[in-house]
């Protein structure tokens, strides 16, 4: 491999030596790298993110969209109010996952065979709330397993505490297993719902309330965290749109879809 890929990108920008990153995750459920992409990368995606997202929600017009990745379209999921999320493919976005900057770490956690599951841009409106806490996708079995999928999300922009950047509940991809502790539902969870908080993950008086983690984020920083781990964006106080990137991976052979349901297009009225 190409000087073993570049010595794990110049061991994660510099930032973290591979070996502790993959720590990190397995033991805290994220790794927040800072400035791991170049300003013309970053610069590239924002231009194909906006252009995208534009012209889906021009095509989007009146039609009616629900909360939530069922009530949505193949195109764009409302997440929150004033929060949306289209999908970008890597052939869209101009990139080979394999020459990205955090690959080598997808592979140290998820295997060589790691295989993309979802990527595009992800923003919110100004004024826009913050979200309910939730996963991304369940556990699947009672005993705790490493990861089986991850998130890499990029700050398009710098993106102060104002605009709403991801807040992890550190550690909680540890409690959030539905199987091992049955007070848990698992749609609630997977599904933004009022009631799902960290203290509500506590089965016993031995754990902890897992303490929440948020950062202003410098662009091109990566936040990157098990599709386990209990998060939320935070709501946009600010008069800006915030916009990141995100490119998410699997173990080879899993296929938990919760992350875009829809079974209609935008364009399906005019056919």
């Amino acid at each position: 491999m190409e000087n073993t890929h570049r010595q794990a990108v110049d061991e994660l920008a510099a930032g973290v030596p591979l070996a502790d990153a993959q720590q990190q995750l397995e033991v805290d459920g994220y790794l927040l790298v800072a400035d791991l992409c170049d300003p013309e990368f970053v610069a590239h995606l924002l231009e194909v993110s906006l252009r995208r997202s534009d012209h889906v929600i021009s095509e989007l017009g009146t039609q009616s969209i629900g909360i939530g990745s069922a009530a949505g379209f193949d195109e764009v999921v409302q997440r929150s109010p004033g929060r949306w999320d289209v999908p970008i493919s890597p052939s869209e976005f101009g990139v080979d996952e394999r020459d990205l900057p955090w690959w080598p770490l997808i592979t140290a956690v998820l295997g060589e065979d790691a295989e993309h599951s979802f990527s595009g841009v992800v923003y919110s409106d100004p004024g826009s709330p913050a979200q309910c806490w939730h996963i991304d996708s369940p556990h699947v079995s009672e005993d705790h397993l490493p990861a089986h999928a991850l998130n890499v999300m990029i700050a398009l922009h710098d993106t102060p505490l104002a605009m709403g950047p991801t807040e992890i509940a550190r550690g909680s991809h540890r409690l959030t297993n539905h199987l091992q502790n049955r007070a848990l539902v698992s749609d609630e969870l997977v599904y933004q719902h009022e009631t799902t908080v960290p203290e509500q993950l506590v089965a016993n008086p031995e754990q902890v309330v897992p303490e929440g983690f948020s950062s202003a984020l410098a662009a091109g920083s990566c936040l990157i965290f098990d599709d386990r781990i209990l998060h939320r964006g935070l709501g946009n106080a600010s008069d800006s749109r915030r916009s990141m990137v995100y490119f998410s991976y699997r173990q080879r052979g899993y296929s938990e879809n919760t992350h875009f349901e829809a079974q209609r297009s935008i364009y399906d009225a005019g056919r």
